[in-house]
């Protein structure tokens, strides 16, 4: 069995130093008024805000920029902290030390006598006991899905549930199903003709797709994220050559404007 060993120094010289910090600026006579207003449900925006924001530094690669925004991230974290322990009913070293327990009880294969050779096999023991937490709790009949915030944006939804159901073992035998699955999805897409209809079938078109990336090991956040960055080079290329040719793009003809797009698209 591991042991966990604290980090050296940072206790003292890093995170005890932030800590300080907080609490001085929450200090009731001498803090600063922007951070004594808070309250956990103004914070819900920027914390949000913070994390795409950190999605977005790891994306660039930017090592630079994630510490910068992986420290907003934290900061939210330790400001809600002070606000709990301001109001007497928690404090950060409840926090690591929930977060601490947590991970040292859901790594059996680490902290315990249990084994794990894959990362699957890990997650593995990782869902087994959330399992066990959720029938100490009287919640046994609760379903592994229900952890998921209904109120995420529906891409990262769609990838975390599909994401649980395939670590539960609900996936295809065949690998080469899910694309199977994409395209029965386009046709009956295809064949609808209410609105409320195409709707619904374009819904199940993007789950499928979503399905396909988790089987793939693909986030398709990223793969969005990626498809939108090449979409706006492509367009502001085109955009880019309408004015220089002293028109607009409504006026370009189409075979121009298609000309353009698989130069930029050739560029890239």
């Amino acid at each position: 069995m591991t042991n966990p060993e604290p980090l050296s120094g940072i206790d003292s010289a890093g995170f005890g130093a932030l800590l300080a910090t907080m609490r001085a600026l929450r200090d009731p006579d001498t803090g600063c008024p922007w951070d004594l207003v808070q309250t956990y449900e103004t914070l819900r925006g920027t914390l949000l805000e913070e994390t795409y924001e950190a999605l977005e530094a790891l994306a660039s690669g930017d090592t630079g920029a994630l510490v910068e925004e992986l420290g907003d991230v934290l900061l939210q974290v330790v400001l809600s902290a002070q606000i709990g322990s301001d109001a007497g009913t928690f404090n950060i070293a409840d926090v690591v030390d929930f977060l601490n327990r947590k991970l040292v009880r859901r790594h059996p294969h680490v902290f315990g006598e249990a084994h794990a050779k894959t990362a699957a096999e890990g997650i593995g023991h990782w869902e087994r006991m959330k399992a066990t937490e959720r029938a100490d709790k009287g919640q046994a009949d609760k379903s592994m899905l229900d952890g998921v915030p209904k109120a995420m944006p529906a891409l990262a939804y769609a990838n975390a549930v599909l994401g649980r159901a395939r670590r539960a073992g609900f996936d295809w035998d065949n690998p080469d199903a899910i694309f199977d699955k994409i395209g029965e999805e386009l046709r009956e897409l295809a064949a609808e003709d209410s609105p409320a209809r195409k709707e619904e079938e374009f819904g199940d078109v993007l789950l499928a797709a979503v399905g396909a990336a988790v089987r793939m090991g693909i986030d398709p956040e990223q793969a969005l994220r990626g498809a939108n960055a090449r979409f706006y080079e492509r367009f502001t290329h085109v955009e880019r050559a309408a004015h220089e040719q002293g028109t607009t793009l409504a006026a370009m003809p189409a075979d121009d404007k298609l000309a353009l797009w698989e130069a930029a698209k050739e560029a890239q």
